[in-house]
């Protein structure tokens, strides 16, 4: 039996608790995909008091009454849950978790100390090497059976180690081909400096007014001077969080997705973001303030982080010709074949073998 325990809500109910929507899709996408026989759910610490809907058919909610007794139970109750939930997992089943956070490192101790026959492993999406918890933790993300891991880490354990740097929904829609390019980009998802360098960007497209910039996602630096741009300067567009559809016939609409995290910033050492596939996904041209060896054989465009010769890229690239910058779009049957549903089922199964 493999149980996945990860943090999601329903999916009706993810922006009213103020979930991760590139969390949820990610494990939507494993969910449906049928690559798990159980799923459980711990929600996130800030999610407290009574909620109108904790699961649906699709997944089991672990939520104890002590999210909303009082601050010291509320801070408690992720502990309680994880109790509960170990006496949930039967010996001899297979587990993965959703990385390892306070939410589950209570249950991986458990199940190694009272029900050893369990085989755990864990998907590592979001790890920040320099933060206190991460550090002390990395040796059980190493004593793990096994693990996937979305970007390359020097200090994870190899052995029984896969490197997939995201996985697509399942879906039989045809992804909208790139035939005349735009010179129109887009940046979108949490927009905090270290992950987002809007406040570059903004700076960089004010000087560049032939070219238009449209930015979705939630403010979270830089939400004056973002409000002020999208209102001073008539190349640059500020849509807020958008609605599913709405964001999707924008990403549609568009030629370029920018990822333009901060190298040197310790978060994204070993992340890997989940809207460059997305944009694949969509036929998109892909640029990038960082190399990904993981997408080996994908082409994308690599771009500076210093303004001015970010400015001197861009211009570059927009004076390619269409024929010239098709050659990064219209990715989307090989992102398919590399990171379905299917093949993270056909992954997960050798790493559960292995001896």
């Amino acid at each position: 039996m493999r149980i996945f325990v990860t943090n999601i809500s329903p999916k009706d109910k993810i922006i009213e608790y103020g979930i991760s929507l590139s969390a949820s899709n990610f494990n939507y996408n494993l969910i449906e995909g049928h690559c798990f026989d159980k799923v459980y759910s711990i929600y996130p610490g800030f999610v407290k008091g009574k909620l109108d809907k904790l699961d649906d058919e699709t997944f089991e909610a672990v939520y104890s009454s002590w999210r909303w007794k009082g601050k010291l139970r509320q801070r408690l109750a992720r502990f309680v849950e994880q109790y509960k939930l170990f006496r949930k997992i039967p010996r001899k089943s297979t587990v993965w978790y959703y990385n390892l956070s306070t939410l589950n490192v209570l249950l991986v101790l458990l199940l190694k100390i009272f029900k050893p026959s369990v085989q755990q492993n864990i998907i590592i999406l979001d790890f920040t090497p320099d933060l206190f918890f991460n550090k002390r933790v990395l040796s059980l993300i190493n004593r793990m059976h096994g693990r996937i891991s979305l970007s390359t880490y020097e200090k994870f354990n190899s052995r029984n180690l896969v490197v997939m740097p995201g996985v697509v929904p399942v879906s039989h829609n045809s992804y909208p081909q790139l035939s005349n390019v735009k010179r129109e980009f887009l940046l979108s998802g949490a927009l905090r400096e270290n992950i987002a360098m809007h406040s570059m960007l903004l700076d960089a497209f004010a000087e560049m007014p032939e070219l238009t910039l449209h930015i979705s996602g939630v403010l979270l630096d830089h939400k004056g001077k973002t409000e002020s741009y999208s209102r001073k300067y008539p190349n640059i567009h500020f849509y807020g969080k958008m609605p599913y559809n709405e964001y999707n016939e924008l990403l549609s609409s568009v030629s370029f997705s920018f990822n333009t995290r901060k190298p040197t910033a310790p978060e994204n050492k070993c992340n890997f973001p989940s809207k460059v596939i997305e944009a694949l996904l969509y036929n998109r041209i892909v640029i990038s303030t960082i190399h990904y060896p993981q997408l080996e054989g994908i082409n994308y465009l690599e771009v500076p982080t210093d303004k001015e010769a970010f400015k001197q890229e861009i211009r570059r690239i927009a004076a390619l010709s269409d024929t010239e910058l098709l050659r990064y779009a219209n990715q989307s049957e090989e992102v398919i074949r590399r990171f379905s549903t299917e093949k993270w089922n056909d992954i997960m199964a050798q790493i559960e073998e292995f001896e």
